[in-house]
């Protein structure tokens, strides 16, 4: 059947399949400025169309069944994985991740991965939060208000039947753990765990940010805050921010000026740059100290034996001048006296 479109009739023969993003995500997903969090859409979008069941057909096309494309009881993907196939950076991905974890649209699970020759630690497992994710779709739900419909997250666990083909190491952001079975069965690890996460969140330099005053977040300075923490660490963009509060100059082109400063300097972390900082402030006082001992000497030059003779031979002309003048002034005075005219010595 025929639309009357030449374009509409062929865009209608393709066979598209990928990711689908309703439009009410884009209202419905924001920051908490009301922008859209593309990066969290269009991951959230990818992870479902994975959850979207694949059909499967007899020989005459009817509808038998249904599977997952994945293998196992949830999808495993990696932030890398996400990353390359989007464009994103690692730490995009996982702050969109955060993001959809925190507001209740997504469970993630590390795993630990075993096979008969090899063993993964903290293997990520993704799987969207149907009703949730439902609600956004259909109704203007925004994240914020969501109620949290999440089944409890299942500790991580040792597996040993699956197949560990394409699955990625250590992956950032998951919890560093030895080999074995990452398991918080005691209330003494639950608080421990507890009093982790909230140092983490204290040192988030997104978290940092906007706990002390910087102002508004918007979406260039988020962009700018990922970058550094790319190029150096988040404990070096968090240290930076701190410099800044304590001196009161809370505005991000000074944060921005430490953090050039050190990629200059190649810190590598907080103890790093700390030592550098040291040592250019000795050096600094060690050239000052220099500069004040070694002033130049004032010049003097001698005078030449000619300027000395040509003095003293203009001195013994004005002496003998003055002695012929006060010959002079003498003798009339004296022949005022002998005229009688009654000056007196």
């Amino acid at each position: 059947m025929k639309s009357g479109c030449q374009v509409a009739d062929q865009i209608g023969e393709m066979e598209i399949m990928g990711n689908i993003i309703p439009h009410l995500w884009y209202k419905n997903i924001t920051f908490s400025s009301g922008k859209a969090h593309f990066v969290a859409n269009t991951l959230l979008a990818d992870i479902v169309y994975w959850y979207r069941p694949t059909m499967i057909r007899d020989d005459s096309g009817m509808i038998v069944g249904a599977r997952t494309k994945f293998k196992g009881d949830r999808l495993q993907k990696s932030y890398l994985a996400f990353a390359d196939t989007y464009g994103f950076t690692k730490r995009q991905v996982k702050d969109a991740i955060d993001f959809l974890v925190e507001h209740q649209l997504l469970i993630r699970e590390f795993r630990t991965i075993s096979s008969s020759s090899l063993i993964l630690n903290n293997v990520m497992y993704v799987q969207p939060v149907a009703g949730n994710v439902k609600r956004v779709m259909e109704e203007r739900c925004n994240v914020s208000e969501l109620a949290s419909i999440c089944p409890p997250i299942t500790p991580e666990r040792t597996t040993s039947s699956l197949s560990v083909d394409g699955l990625s190491l250590q992956e950032e952001g998951a919890p560093r753990v030895e080999e074995g079975t990452y398991t918080e069965s005691t209330s003494k690890n639950s608080s421990e765990n507890q009093e982790q996460h909230q140092q983490r969140a204290a040192e988030c330099p997104m978290t940092f940010f906007k706990d002390n005053g910087f102002g508004r977040m918007g979406t260039y300075i988020q962009e700018k805050i990922n970058s550094w923490c790319d190029s150096l660490s988040e404990s070096l963009v968090v240290e930076a921010m701190k410099r800044a509060v304590e001196q009161g100059k809370l505005y991000w082109s000074y944060v921005d000026a430490i953090l050039v400063k050190w990629e200059q300097l190649k810190v590598r972390d907080v103890k790093d740059a700390r030592t550098k900082e040291f040592q250019g402030m000795v050096e600094k006082h060690s050239k000052r100290n220099v500069r004040s001992g070694t002033r130049k000497p004032v010049r003097t030059e001698m005078l030449p034996d000619w300027f000395t003779r040509e003095s003293e031979d203009v001195q013994e002309i004005r002496d003998e001048e003055f002695e012929a003048e006060k010959a002079k002034l003498m003798e009339e005075l004296k022949a005022y006296r002998q005229r009688g005219i009654g000056v007196e010595m």
